[in-house]
């Protein structure tokens, strides 16, 4: 066979090896989808989008005003939501079959951050019927309330992945400052507590193999939000984004396949006040969901989906709820013309 020949046959088996990789990797991709409560027109309502930034998807729960916050049941069947439906915040869980839905939480406080454990069994959130925002833990039926920190102004708990522990935002300090925005971590019953970074204010997550949790962090220079990862031993802190002058990041998400981290993106404008001297800062325009590699070190994230309302909080949706997702209202239709729905 002629040397030209041979070349050739090697560069088409080149092409075809890279070709399969990418249908492989491709495919992975489309099997990972994000969810977001996304409120147009006084209606929110819960969308997916593939993590390719594809096949756009409204469930049509339409319950009306929801809060931006919530948790998938490991099954895929149930949803735990923010809801302001009754003239207070509060959380109801929906039956994604029946569209049923029910209040789990019934108290005059304001209850919200709903955190699916792992395991099923329980629901973590926040509540402040004490005065400060404290963690309490609730069986998924809606029994047995235990309240787990005692201490604090504490936000957004995310469960490990074997549900024996909890990360999650705490102020402890009496003067103001980054540094006293804390990420803590703790066990499912309320023990063991420990301090594990300075400046998380804006949300975490625990890392698919239970070693890292990513979290968001403030820069009082340039008043960015960046999103860092780091051991759950206190180590190896590493930073992910790197995002320019009053450009927030927030609310982070890891991933199933550990690859990948969703969090919300909203830039920050500053305007004169009206009838004021000093300027006030105002959000420009619409939130954002972006994606940024998980593993490694500063990469360019990734917009998968934007022109949304504010307050995002992505999920990924689990792999249980995927097969039986052609039941939702499928819409290839570009993100920017959500609001027209």
């Amino acid at each position: 066979m002629a040397l030209k020949q041979i070349q050739v046959y090697v560069m088409l088996g080149i092409a075809l090896l890279v070709s399969s990789s990418l249908l492989t990797e491709n495919a992975q991709a489309r099997a990972q989808a994000v969810s977001v409560i996304s409120e147009h027109e006084g209606t929110a309502d819960l969308y997916l989008i593939d993590s390719t930034g594809q096949n756009l998807r409204k469930l049509g729960t339409n319950n009306g005003k929801k809060g931006g916050e919530h948790a998938w049941s490991p099954d895929g069947r149930f949803l735990a939501y923010v809801s302001r439906e009754i003239g207070k915040t509060t959380i109801h869980v929906i039956d994604l079959r029946s569209k049923e839905s029910r209040r789990l939480i019934d108290h005059r406080s304001r209850n919200y951050s709903p955190a699916w454990s792992p395991n099923g069994k329980w629901i973590g959130f926040i509540s402040d019927r004490t005065g400060d925002r404290q963690i309490y833990r609730i069986n998924a039926n809606g029994s047995n309330l235990k309240r787990l920190t005692k201490k604090g102004d504490n936000t957004n708990p995310v469960w490990s992945p074997d549900s024996q522990w909890i990360a999650f935002n705490s102020y402890r300090g009496p003067e103001h400052g980054a540094n006293n925005f804390l990420l803590y971590v703790m066990t499912a019953d309320g023990g063991r507590l420990r301090k594990l970074a300075k400046g998380a204010l804006a949300g975490c997550t625990w890392s698919p193999n239970g070693k890292q949790i990513a979290y968001a962090t403030t820069s009082l220079e340039n008043e960015s939000k960046n999103i860092l990862v780091i051991d759950i031993d206190g180590n190896n802190l590493r930073q992910l984004t790197r995002l320019g002058a009053r450009e927030w990041a927030s609310s982070p998400a890891w991933s199933p396949d550990g690859q990948w981290i969703a969090y919300a993106f909203q830039r920050i404008v500053r305007k004169p006040g009206p009838g004021e001297a000093l300027p006030v800062d105002e959000v420009f325009g619409d939130s954002a969901i972006h994606l940024v590699k998980a593993t490694g070190g500063l990469s360019n994230p990734i917009e998968i989906a934007n022109e949304l309302s504010l307050s995002l909080h992505p999920e990924w949706v689990p792999k249980a709820f995927l097969p039986v997702s052609p039941s939702t209202e499928k819409q290839i239709t570009p993100w920017g013309r959500l609001k027209q729905h």
